[in-house]
């Protein structure tokens, strides 16, 4: 018994260290080219490396995990492929490709992702290695080809198709012929063609994720595929002697790539047209279509475009929204329908543009402001008309989601303000116009045998723009004629109009902001200058200020000028009696019946006061140095020559004598020989 006991526990132990074995081992790792004689059965998880390839000359099972490193996925099969397990290949440069001689199948477990597209085929010769060969086949899936039994694509010109298709109805099904019938044949017998050649069936089930990510439940995003994928295309191809039933099939596409942006690099800035959505190419024999869920994933959005600041014009257009992904199935002699659903996405949102003008420079007059026009790009149609000709049977089977146009892209306009006049007299610029323009939504329409579904036109974009404030005129002294202020910008808005809907339209964009462009106030001076007229715009722009008006106004001596005031009354000294006058030279009441002028020998002159002293007008100079801020005297020839005769020295930096505002000029009397005596 202990003999018994002893057995059983080494057998344990030894089972125990096999499941250890086998679970701590990795993956198996591929290179180059295995190849398998008979049957094989993947039970452990395979890593395809640098483009390696699995070639088995039997029935190929695929249990377990197969992804790729360095390359894609490849594998080929004499006697046949089941898989029931994943195949994992994200990758930018490589897809999956199958080719197998007899049957395949997808069962309902089986789990596929792959980022660059996915190729089947019976024969080598089906599978297209060329770039440039793909893309005319991923172009070719929108041709709604004559002459053979054919559902998709979905298109804008579907009616003329449908018109002449021959649809069968149920009781023309059951009395075809049972090879044509392959839904009931596929696992009965083993179908053969009129030479006796075994015919190949494909069964294609699971869910397929196409274009990167992680699998659904429906409604989840699919990551946008990277930008090396240009074009994603799901490329069956089972020739005129392969059937092919899509049976528990749940297939979701990518969106299609966003447009590239152009921000910041130019004053014409472009945002790219987005790409369209991925692409379903099926041609067999007979298609039958026992339940399937095709998402086709959204149209990518529109590039957007910003223009750098310093511009005039500043011009930006956003990028168009793509279109929605779309399908074709070709059969040498029938398709039948029991369940399609598809899910066709939106149409692509366009992109944003933002345009900027420049800030005018000051200048004499001042640099006008720069212009700015936008338009936002247009939302990409969504046009949903199910084509169809030829041996097509079940197509009210088909049920098509909710189809909407893509959203138009907001235009938004920034002009630059007008320049300042930059020195006394000089006029402001004008600002800048600003123009914006929302996108369009998109087209949507749908329509299918027997009518059905909703299609809702895409929203229009907003408009947002404003006019430029125009530039201040240069302000003068008492002497000169200020500037006026320079016209404020014009603004114009347009919003982007609603898609057109087969159910409903979408909603026009809005006016988020139109005003015009305040104009600039005037210069100082004497006249003063005028303000500038408002922008037009909704509403209008504010006029700017009228400067200040400095003209000088007689007053009696040693007193400031009250602008605006005018008198020449002469005032006697109210000290002195009656009959006197008081000599401002003698400081003495002269005797004198009547009020007189100050005697002959004085003259009246213009001055400014500073540290009690009366420094001469002519003497003085005004400028408007970097620090002081504002207009102001300094002395003409580095000193100024005061009416007592003493020598005044510039203070200098920042604001000499004092500023224009603060020191005004007043009126004084001097000897009438009076002339200053500069050192030599």
């Amino acid at each position: 018994m202990k003999k018994e006991y002893l057995v059983g526990g080494v057998a344990l132990i030894l089972i125990i260290l096999g499941i250890w074995w086998f679970s701590e081992q990795g993956p198996e790792v591929i290179t180059g080219v295995k190849k398998v004689e008979g049957d094989y059965t993947v039970n452990t998880d395979i890593v395809l490396k640098d483009g390696a390839k699995l070639d088995v000359s039997g029935t190929l099972t695929i249990e377990k995990e197969i992804t790729c490193d360095g390359g894609g996925i490849e594998f080929a099969a004499g006697d046949g492929v089941r898989v029931n397990g994943t195949l994992l290949c994200n990758r930018e440069d490589a897809g999956i490709i199958i080719v197998s001689k007899k049957d395949i199948e997808f069962g309902e477990t089986a789990h596929v992702e792959s980022s660059a597209g996915v190729q089947i085929a019976h024969v080598e010769e089906d599978i297209v290695r060329d770039e440039a060969k793909r893309d005319q086949l991923y172009d070719d899936v929108l041709v709604p080809t004559d002459g053979k039994p054919r559902i998709g694509p979905l298109t804008e010109a579907a009616r003329a198709n449908v018109r002449e298709t021959a649809i069968l109805d149920g009781k023309e099904y059951r009395t075809m012929p049972e090879g044509f019938r392959i839904i009931r044949t596929a696992h009965a017998q083993t179908p053969r063609d009129k030479e006796g050649n075994e015919i190949p069936n494909v069964i294609i089930g699971g869910t397929w994720i196409i274009g990167g990510g992680t699998p659904p439940p429906s409604g989840v995003d699919v990551p946008t595929p990277g930008k090396k994928i240009k074009k994603i295309l799901l490329n069956f191809n089972f020739g005129p002697n392969g059937n092919a039933e899509f049976r528990n099939f749940h297939l979701v596409g990518p969106d299609g790539r966003d447009g590239e942006p152009d921000q910041g690099k130019s004053c014409n800035a472009r945002g790219g047209k987005s790409e369209d959505a991925f692409r379903m190419r099926v041609t067999a024999r007979n298609i039958t279509i026992a339940k399937f869920r095709l998402e086709l994933g959204s149209g990518g959005d529109g590039g957007p475009a910003e223009t750098l600041k310093d511009c005039d014009p500043g011009i930006a257009k956003g990028g168009d929204g793509g279109e929605a992904g779309n399908f074709k199935m070709i059969a040498e002699e029938g398709i039948v329908i029991q369940s399609f659903e598809i899910v066709p996405g939106a149409g692509g949102s366009g992109g944003e543009a933002i345009a900027k003008g420049r800030d005018g420079k000051p200048m004499c007059p001042g640099e006008k402001g720069g212009d700015a026009t936008a338009t936002g790009g247009k939302g990409g149609d969504n046009k949903k008309e199910l084509s169809a000709t030829g041996a097509v049977t079940g197509i009210s089977n088909v049920t098509i989601a909710e189809v909407i146009g893509g959203y138009g892209g907001d235009g938004i306009a920034e002009p630059g303000k007008g320049g300042d006049g930059a020195a006394c007299g000089c006029n402001g610029g004008m600002g800048g116009k600003g123009t914006a323009t929302g996108g369009n939504g998109g087209m949507a329409t749908i329509k299918i045998q027997g009518g059905g579904g909703t299609a809702v036109g895409g929203d229009g974009g907003d408009a947002d723009s404003f006019g430029g404030t125009g530039g201040s005129g240069g302000s003068c002294g008492p002497d000169r004629t200020g500037g006026n202020g320079g016209k404020g910008g014009d603004a114009k808005s347009k919003e982007g109009k609603a898609g057109k809907g087969t159910s409903s339209d979408g909603t026009d964009g809005a006016i988020r902001q139109e005003k015009g462009g305040d104009g600039g106030n005037g210069g100082d001076g004497c006249k003063e200058g005028k303000g500038g007229s408002g922008g037009k715009g909704n509403p209008n722009g504010a006029p700017g200020k009228d400067g200040k008006n400095l003209c000088i106004v007689p007053a009696k001596p040693g007193t400031a000028i009250d602008p605006g005031t005018k008198t020449d009354k002469k005032e006697t000294t109210p000290s002195c009696p009656p009959d006197s006058f008081f000599d401002v030279f003698t400081e003495l009441c002269v005797p004198k019946k009547t009020e007189t002028t100050p005697p002959p020998q004085t003259k009246k002159i213009q001055a400014i006061q500073y540290q009690g002293k009366y420094l001469p007008r002519d003497q003085l100079i005004v400028e408007n140095e970097a620090g002081c801020g504002a207009d102001h005297w300094h002395a003409a020839q580095g000193i100024v020559i005061a009416t007592d005769n003493s020598l005044v020295e510039d203070p200098g930096p920042q604001c000499g004598f004092g500023k224009v505002s603060s020191v005004p000029i007043i009126e004084t009397f001097v000897p009438q020989a009076w002339q200053p005596a500069f050192p030599r």
